[in-house]
């Protein structure tokens, strides 16, 4: 009884984990706007298109080696359980990162998509 409670328990504390840092990726990513010029007649962009996608990637290229750290934080931290709870702890990790990657790629997608309807392409 006391193994399942802890197995729960740490499933749930990793998929907390896991919406918090998708939660703060997508905040962050998500900083990129299309609002058109007519709006407030200011353009808020003053570059073009291509430094706005540079961007994009210097902000995506950050937050995949911070997640990268991350993950291998976490499978470290696995590492010193005993089985099968190494087990578990691993294969949640590797769910997790790869459930963030996925979120790192669409978010740089977006933003990289909102950077041609700011007036610079």
């Amino acid at each position: 009884m006391q193994h399942a409670r802890q197995h729960r328990l740490r499933r749930t504390a990793a998929y907390a984990a896991l919406a918090m840092m998708l939660g703060v990726v997508s905040l962050t990513l998500s900083q990129c706007r299309a609002v058109g010029d007519k709006t407030t007649g200011v353009r808020l962009f003053r570059g073009n298109a291509t430094s706005c996608i540079k961007d994009c990637n210097d902000q995506f290229k950050l937050l995949y080696d911070q997640e990268q750290k991350q993950h291998a934080t976490n499978a470290e931290n696995c590492q010193a359980l005993s089985q099968p709870q190494k087990g578990e702890c691993l294969a949640a990790e590797d769910t997790r990162h790869l459930a963030a990657k996925t979120q790192l790629g669409q978010d740089k997608t977006a933003c990289q998509n909102n950077c041609h309807g700011q007036g610079g392409g």
